[in-house]
């Protein structure tokens, strides 16, 4: 079954230049002695700062333009890589765009709150509340901004929809193409888990295309029931919505590992500081303290085991932004 059969009939609008590049990584081949170390550069999908939401936002803004929407609403942490992304997808498209933080505003903007600012988004700081609190507020702005006449679109769960996951099983046919053309054999993919979305689509996708991957799916915030659970329902709602059979148990689909998680999201290891450092002084590549490094951390030190024989593949979801606001702990 090709995903391009059950994702035909679904809105999209293009927002990143696809496909990203995927190349080995020599220079860490040599240093960890063996071949076949790639990554795909999903940090460079030519919006904004970069990262995975773009593929998200490309199916979620494509129902807000459907649905006749003239603003968004998004909400995250101070340094969201999803609330940037959104800013600049909204600039492109011509919507407004807010977004509602569950930080204080500091005395001086960096990272992505900079870049909030810099692509004219309205950011509502919140203190510091939870994260239920910070999206009941986003839900009472929406409830406001219709009050005056407006038509907001909101972007709920980090982008973590059945809805957006479906930018990452687009990414499997991508892959497929790439390797052909590479001439590439079989590929094991690292990617992370945060809500699940990314692992969530990769993981249908694969099965949909005639699992032509091995992914191990790295949890980068919960424990691995957590986000087993997580990346299940997700799936299911991406089924539902391609009209697709639904999908078997993740553990017939991907390997999923919470050994690199640390205190979870937004809190480095000392495993992705040093990742950080590797992939900054060995290619030359910018990744971040929190996310995406912890699964380069993950992958390298399943290399040094022995774990893995075959190729493999750092998918790099990006996360630059919120490393300028990081940078003091390098």
């Amino acid at each position: 079954m090709e995903t391009r059969d059950y994702l035909s009939s679904v809105p999209r609008i293009s927002l990143g230049i696809h496909p990203t590049p995927l190349h080995p990584m020599e220079h860490m081949e040599r240093v960890l002695r063996r071949p076949g170390i790639w990554i795909k550069r999903d940090d460079l999908t030519g919006l904004g700062p970069g990262g995975n939401k773009t593929r998200n936002l490309e199916f979620l803004l494509a129902q807000c333009l459907d649905q006749h929407c003239d603003l968004v609403v998004v909400s995250g942490p101070p340094q969201s890589n999803l609330c940037a992304l959104t800013a600049a997808a909204c600039a492109r498209l011509g919507l407004e765009c807010e977004v509602v933080v569950n930080g204080e505003c500091p005395d001086q903007l960096t990272g992505n709150l900079l870049l909030n600012q810099l692509l004219g988004a309205r950011v509502h700081y919140m203190g510091r509340v939870s994260q239920a609190e910070r999206n009941r507020q986003a839900e009472e702005l929406v409830m406001r901004l219709r009050a005056r006449g407006r038509r907001p679109y909101i972007i709920e769960n980090g982008g973590t929809t059945g809805l957006g996951a479906l930018g990452y099983v687009s990414a499997i046919p991508e892959l497929v193409r790439q390797c052909r053309e590479l001439n590439l054999g079989p590929l094991t993919i690292y990617a992370p888990v945060g809500n699940g979305g990314v692992a969530a689509g990769l993981a249908l996708g694969n099965w949909l295309y005639g699992m032509p991957f091995r992914i191990v799916a790295v949890s980068v915030e919960h424990d691995r029931e957590r986000a087993e659970r997580a990346i299940q329902e997700t799936m299911a709602a991406s089924a539902a919505i391609l009209d697709c059979p639904a999908p078997p148990n993740l553990e017939q689909l991907c390997r999923l590992t919470d050994e690199f998680r640390g205190d979870g999201w937004g809190v480095p290891t000392q495993e992705s500081e040093a990742a950080v450092l590797m992939l900054a002084r060995l290619e030359g590549i910018l990744s971040d303290h929190v996310y995406t490094s912890k699964v380069l951390a993950c992958m390298v030190e399943e290399l040094r085991r022995g774990a893995e024989n075959g190729s493999v593949c750092f998918l790099h979801t990006g996360g630059v932004g919120s490393l300028y606001a990081q940078a003091e702990k390098t």
